[in-house]
Order: structure tokens, then sequence, then C-alpha cells
């Protein structure tokens, strides 16, 4: 019997080492091919453009086409799904944020997939600070005077999102419980259509980052800039108050995105794509368009974003709780 045991132990030993030779293998000989990149948002999104600026130099360094695919359905759980059920060889990527990872979670009961189980964090990307923006239809020029007059005329003030569940989203429901201002959620299937309505003025305000396309329409006159959700003004909108100078305290909310993998693909794998993301995000030409958008350059290692998740999902997970925030 002792030595059954014995040989079993000596079989899976033997089993194991082979595994991770293969895997040492696999990793040095990565990669031998074109890579996707799955984005789950539309296209021109401020997670798009991101993907996008970072494929083009990390295709540079790992030899190879990083074609994005953009996933835009169902507030990014379609595009989410897929990436968790690629197989975790490394030829799948994904983007993920905030709100896929750390608020989803608590809002649909039903994922398809396990954020903390299913995903292999490869690395930060972008943080997005963001911005209250308002259409000229708006009357209210401060932000005081915008929560007096939504409480004034309920149902004049629809905000939009890309989607129940998104930072934007409940960026917009924070603001709501905290100043008691009466807004209208208008769900969208990405950032792009809601941003199209906003400036058509079909609906009100929006939070989002202050980004190139928005910019281009403050300066055009088609959009207003109320506050801004951050610690410090933004170098792009110098005029525009913080919400905390505005008289809403401690009201720091931000978007960001990262990069992962499905759950299972080998660590060699993740820590070259780490290490190529992190050249990629820090390089001056990344800077320029970060820059210009009102993006900031963030890094990590994989270590650093499964704590980030863990801890956001954690602090998200109250809020929507006591909001009580579901899916609509």
């Amino acid at each position: 019997m002792q030595f059954g045991t014995k040989t079993v132990g000596t079989r899976t030993a033997l089993i194991a080492a082979l595994a991770l030779a293969a895997s040492g293998s696999q990793a040095q000989n990565y990669p031998a091919k074109s890579i996707r990149w799955i984005v789950p948002t539309v296209a021109s999104g401020a997670y798009d453009v991101v993907a996008r600026a970072l494929a083009t130099p990390m295709s540079a360094a790992l030899g190879q086409p990083i074609v994005v695919d953009n996933r835009a359905a169902a507030a990014g759980i379609v595009g989410m799904e897929a990436i968790a059920k690629a197989p975790p060889d490394g030829y799948t990527l994904g983007t993920a944020g905030v709100s896929q990872l750390t608020m989803h979670p608590h809002i649909y009961p039903k994922l398809p997939y396990d954020p903390q189980r299913d995903f292999a964090p490869v690395g930060m990307m972008v943080s997005l600070p963001l911005a209250l923006w308002a259409t000229p239809s708006v009357p209210a020029k401060t932000l005081q005077d915008l929560i007096a007059y939504s409480k004034a005329n309920p149902g004049k003030l629809n905000y939009g999102s890309a989607g129940i569940g998104h930072s934007f989203h409940l960026a917009g429901e924070l603001l709501a419980e905290r100043t008691g201002a009466v807004m209208t959620h208008v769900p969208y299937k990405g950032t792009a259509p809601a941003l199209q309505d906003l400036v058509a003025d079909r609906i009100q305000l929006m939070f989002y980052p202050p980004t190139g396309p928005v910019l281009n329409q403050m300066r055009d006159g088609r959009l207003r800039a109320i506050a801004t959700a951050s610690d410090k003004r933004f170098p792009t909108l110098p005029e525009v108050p913080t919400f905390d100078e505005a008289g809403v305290r401690d009201f720091d909310v931000a978007g960001w995105a990262s990069l992962v993998a499905p759950g299972g693909t080998p660590k060699d794998i993740v820590m070259r794509l780490n290490l190529e993301l992190g050249k990629a995000v820090s390089a001056p030409e990344t800077g320029k368009i970060y820059d210009s958008m009102g993006f900031v350059q963030v890094t990590s290692s994989p270590e650093q974003l499964a704590q980030k998740i863990a801890r956001e999902t954690k602090m998200w997970g109250s809020v929507i709780k006591r909001l009580g925030i579901k899916p609509e």
C-alpha cells in the first residue's frame, strides 16, 4: 500500500513537472500569432480609444498584430463573457473597467462570469476622472443652481450613461443621494450613443471624462462643464470647479480601465504582457494622447490590480446595496 502511494505521488509530480515545462515552453515562444483584444464597448468610446492607443506599441514590441474587437452589448457583459470563455493561452485579451469588474457583480444576479475567478489581471491602463456635462438647454450654470433647478423641475433632467451599473451611472446616483438632485437615468449600449444624444440635447446631463470629443463640443458651445469629480481642477478645464469647491464634499469618482486575460493564463505570459503594457502606458506618445483627452496614465502589477479589484468590489457593493440599484 505504501508503495502504491509513492507511485501515485511520483506520477502526480511527473505530471505537474510536465505541465510546468509545457507552460514555460509556451511562454517562451509567445506570441506566435496575432492577438485579439476585446473591448466591451462600442468603437470610439473612451475604453476603445485607450485600447487602440496601447495596441499599436504593444504589437510592435510583441512582434505580432493585435486586433481590437468591439463587443458592445448588455453594459459590457457580452464582451466580458467572451474574454472569460476564451482559451487561456494569451491570444485573447480584454479591456475591463471598474464597472464590469467591481460594480456589475452587485447589480446583475446572474452574471455569466466571476470577476475574481474568470480573469487573470494583467495591469492598469488608465484612470478617467469624471466631469458633469450639461447641454445649453439647462439654464443652471453652477452645480448648486443645477441641484436647485432639478428639484424645482422634476422630470426635466435626464442623464445618460454607458449602461446600468457603469461608473457614469453610479456617479449620477451618488450625486442624487448626496444632494437630493432629481434626475432620470437613461442607460445606453456604450458611451458613444449616449454622447450623441447628449450633444443632440435628447438628454441633458452626463458624467464623462474631459476627453477630446466633449472638449471639442464645449468649445463649439454645445456642452458646458458644471464640475469635475477629482481632488483638483483638470488642466484641460482650469476654469471649472471641482465638486468639493462647488459644495459637494468628497465626491471623488473616477472610472478606470485595465487589461485582463482569461483566468488560467500562464503567469509567464501575464508577466510579459504586463511588461509591455507598462511600457506602452508610460510612453511619452501615450502621455500626449492621454493628456489631450483628459486621461491619466496609470500602471500596476497584476497583484496590485487584483487588490484594487477586491477593494473596490467591496466599496461599490456597499454603495449599490444602499442605493438599491437593480437592472432595469
